[in-house]
C-alpha cells in the first residue's frame, strides 16, 4: 500500500478518542486529549501499517517576560515554534506526506519547548488521521447512560439543607463531565424546588 492508503487503515481503526484530562483555566475548567492518549491510542496501528512519523524543527523564538504597569514580571515566558511533521511510509521512505503545525506554550523554566512540541505532535496527528475529540461525540457516548431520574430522586429526598447540597453537587458535576446541559438544567431546577420545601417545613 502506499503512505495514503496506510493512513485510511488507520483511519478506519480509530474515529474518537474520548478527552481524558480536565484543564484549569483559573476561572473554571474543561476537557481535553492528552498527547499521551492520542500516542497511546495510535501507536499501534501506526506500526501495524508501516507509518513512521517524526518532527522537525522550522523556527522557533522564546518570548521576553512580560512586565506590567507597576514593572512586575510575569512568572511564565511564551515560547513559540513551527515543526514540519513527516509520515513516511516505512517501506518506502521516498513515499512521504509533510504536515506544518506551529505552537505555543508558557513556561517559567526550561520546559515549554517539550510542551509545544507535544502539543504541535497531538494535533498533526489528530488532523492526518481526522480523529475526532469533540464534545458532540463525547455526549453521544454517555447521555444515553446518564441516571438523570436517579440523581433528581436523590435532590427531591433530602432531609435537610446539607444533604441537598452535597446531592446537587454531586448531580450537577457528574451531569457537567459529558457536557449534558439539559441534565443540568433539571438538576438545579430540583434543588431549587426542594430547597423552597425544606425552607418551608423550617419555618
Amino acid at each position: 500500500m502506499n503512505l495514503f492508503q496506510r493512513i485510511n487503515e488507520v483511519r478506519k481503526a480509530i474515529d474518537y478518542i474520548r478527552k481524558d484530562k480536565s484543564v484549569s483555566t483559573g476561572g473554571g475548567s474543561y476537557k481535553a486529549v492528552t498527547h499521551d492518549m492520542v500516542t497511546a491510542m495510535v501507536r499501534d496501528h501506526m506500526v501495524k501499517h508501516g507509518i513512521v512519523s517524526y518532527p522537525v524543527l522550522v523556527d522557533s523564538q522564546s518570548m521576553p517576560f512580560e512586565v506590567d504597569k507597576e514593572m512586575n514580571r510575569s512568572k511564565q515566558f511564551r515560547y513559540e515554534a513551527t515543526y514540519d511533521f513527516h509520515f513516511v511510509n516505512a517501506d518506502e521512505p521516498k513515499d512521504e506526506l509533510i504536515v506544518r503545525i506551529q505552537a505555543h506554550a508558557m513556561d517559567n523554566a526550561d520546559k515549554a519547548p517539550g510542551k509545544a512540541l507535544s502539543y504541535a505532535k497531538k494535533y498533526a496527528v489528530l488532523k492526518v488521521f481526522e480523529i475526532e475529540t469533540g464534545e458532540d461525540e463525547e455526549s453521544r457516548t454517555a447521555t444515553n447512560e446518564f441516571p438523570l431520574d436517579e440523581y433528581l430522586a436523590e435532590i427531591s429526598k433530602a432531609p435537610d439543607m446539607e444533604t441537598l447540597k452535597k446531592a446537587y453537587a454531586k448531580a450537577f458535576a457528574a451531569a457537567g463531565d459529558i457536557r449534558d446541559k439539559d441534565s443540568q438544567a433539571a438538576i438545579i431546577k430540583a434543588k431549587d424546588s426542594r430547597k423552597d420545601e425544606l425552607t418551608v417545613i423550617a419555618s
